[in-house]
């Protein structure tokens, strides 16, 4: 994360994004009116303007001020905070909740209301809601039909995950050619996911200690290097500066395991090669839920409005069928009676229902302080030292002494 700019400067910069009325004050008095802030793609955005002018038509002489900030949002949020100018709602990561709890105000959430209870959970620091969930990020795989045709390997389940082990030895039988002809049985391997794949997380669950570098950490790190070393998967080098999208489209990976809602638009526009979804092998990758937290100083009406906007984000149908816009995805939706709407944006034959599966058996990891400075330094520490980036040291030696760093750096 980029240092923070001076704080005049950085609030005129997001005020400029607003969409409506600027300045994302809390000072509405009476007025049933409230800001709100979030950020996202030119789609992302669309979705939750929807959302806000859906609130407005239920709740007849509200109104929902939207600043979509562009780049850099959480530096300008904790900038608008500072300065007292923030939103009375503002949207936040479950992964960067923890760094933003003391400035939101403590909600009622009811885990009853969403798919499954890690979503609402999500929204937690330190056993209180700090953030009502509207939207989750389960992670998918796409699997090349042609290509698994062509080398006689049948589709994985539409529905039961691969072990590792299989995945491995599915990859190895469909990897073949060399130099800018290779296709490879899977894509570049995502450390972090592969970790909680195979049952490891990068952080304990009070978010005490970092433990990616633990038994199953290792191992895992290991997988991941041997894949690259036997040319199933490529190294981090080989897709530097390349979108693996793309490749997957021109035919060179047979799976591609980093696929998110937000993906769909761009798979939706390959017709060949053939393509479905199916689940991430092992116990899936690490989920993103977003959230709505309301500003701790908004009061009166305001505070009121707030809280209803909210609360119709995150459970009512007409508000969460809008997350998907044409066939892009902001997130799945967190409630039942919307599950079908996301499913429905491509024919079934590319599986949109894996994300459904997904999201109820998401893993949600911590929300740590300063998690992307904590864990951007070990991700530096390991693709420096070892073959999970551009180095030769063995992560059996370098996983655990990162790990510590990583553990002093929580406790400071």
């Amino acid at each position: 994360m980029k240092k923070l700019l001076p704080a005049a400067f950085a609030v005129l910069l997001a005020a400029g994004c607003a969409t409506g009325n600027a300045p994302a004050s809390n000072q509405a008095g009476d007025k049933a009116e409230i800001t709100f802030s979030f950020w996202g793609t030119n789609s992302e955005a669309a979705s939750l303007k929807a959302i806000a002018a859906a609130f407005e038509k239920a709740d007849p002489g509200t109104k929902v001020t939207t600043n979509w900030i562009q780049s850099d949002y959480e530096q300008k949020l904790q900038t608008s905070i500072a300065a007292g100018t923030q939103s009375t709602v503002m949207e936040i990561s479950n992964t960067s909740l923890a760094g933003f709890a003391p400035s939101f105000a403590e909600q009622t959430v009811d885990p009853g209301k969403y798919v499954q209870p890690n979503i609402s959970a999500a929204m937690q620091y330190q056993g209180k809601y700090y953030a009502m969930p509207f939207a989750a990020k389960p992670k998918v795989m796409a699997v090349n039909t042609d290509a698994f045709k062509a080398a006689g390997v049948p589709l994985p389940s539409a529905t039961t995950p691969l072990s590792l082990d299989e995945f491995e030895a599915i990859t190895a039988k469909l990897s073949h050619g060399d130099g800018k002809a290779r296709v490879y049985g899977s894509s570049n391997l995502w450390f972090r996911g592969w970790l909680t794949a195979a049952g490891g997380s990068y952080y304990t669950t009070d978010a005490t200690a970092c433990t990616f570098g633990d038994a199953t950490g290792v191992k895992t790190a290991q997988y991941v290097v041997d894949m690259q070393k036997n040319r199933y998967s490529p190294t981090s080098i080989d897709i530097q500066g390349q979108d693996q999208a793309q490749w997957f489209a021109a035919g060179r990976l047979a799976t591609y395991s980093d696929f998110g809602p937000w993906t769909v638009a761009d798979f939706a526009k390959i017709s060949k090669p053939g393509w479905t979804l199916v689940p991430v092998p092992g116990k899936g990758f690490p989920m993103e839920v977003d959230g709505l937290g309301i500003a701790k100083n908004a009061s009166g009406k305001q505070l009121e409005t707030a809280k209803k906007f909210v609360e119709f984000a995150s459970t009512q149908q007409v508000a969460q069928d809008l997350l998907i816009q044409g066939n892009t995805a902001l997130g799945v939706p967190i409630i039942e009676a919307s599950s079908p709407t996301l499913e429905k944006v491509l024919p079934a034959g590319r599986n949109l229902a894996a994300f459904t599966t997904a999201l109820k058996s998401g893993v949600v990891g911590a929300s740590v302080p300063k998690e992307a400075q904590i864990s951007g330094d070990a991700e530096k520490g390991m693709t420096s030292y070892t073959a999970l980036g551009t180095g030769k040291d063995d992560v059996a030696k370098v996983l655990p002494q990162l790990a510590e760093k990583c553990t002093q750096a929580l406790k400071k």
